[in-house]
């Protein structure tokens, strides 16, 4: 893990440096076999839950791309992301669902790949946007010159550069450097939209 960096369900984030959080966990532990029974299946629901909200973002990301785009590679990329995430999350689930003690369900591996996952939605719908922009750039006449002209190749060059960013975060793992990553997915967001607004007027 990076410096600062903690875990919570299929995240990591940054906490305040010093603290260790591990020393007085035990204090939320159940004060007998019955209570700690309950406090862990409570923990599962809340780890299993996660993971379904997970698996609902994701779908919901597939049905829009099935929609939205018409780029073949872009489809195969995505449809293969798709599937391996879903698997994983389902097997994911039930290792959870094994699980007999209140320690961590994952090790830091697992909770990194979650995070991974996560920003997936995100990507994809990304990859939506700058494909309906670029199908828009390809709609317009090429006769234009002075500022409707650096406008097309200003919308153009942040198009692309937003593209390429969101098939990076479409590309991450359980090695990936997610403080950088959600830079990256916050510039091409606006590089998305200053493309947009260049093009308003078209």
């Amino acid at each position: 893990m990076q410096e600062n960096e903690n875990i919570a369900g299929g995240m990591s984030y940054r906490t305040m440096k010093g603290i260790n959080f591990n020393q007085i966990e035990k204090y939320l532990e159940g004060k007998d076999n019955i209570s700690s029974i309950e406090i862990l299946e409570k923990n599962k629901n809340y780890y299993i839950a996660s993971a379904n909200k997970t698996i609902a973002r994701i779908k919901l990301a597939k049905k829009r791309s099935e929609y939205g785009l018409n780029n073949n590679d872009h489809v195969r990329l995505i449809n293969l992301k798709i599937s391996a995430s879903l698997r994983w999350l389902e097997k994911l689930k039930k290792d959870i669902k094994k699980s007999d003690t209140n320690s961590e369900f994952l090790n830091v591996k697992q909770y990194k790949k979650w995070h991974a996952v996560k920003l997936l939605p995100s990507a994809i719908e990304g990859i939506i946007i700058t494909s309906k922009i670029k199908y828009k750039l390809l709609n317009i006449d090429s006769g234009y010159s002075g500022s409707s002209k650096q406008n097309i190749e200003k919308a153009k060059k942040c198009i692309e550069n937003a593209e390429i960013k969101f098939l990076r975060l479409l590309n991450l793992n359980e090695n990936s450097d997610f403080k950088q990553a959600e830079s990256i997915r916050i510039l091409a967001y606006n590089e998305s939209i200053l493309a947009d607004k260049k093009l308003e007027s078209f």
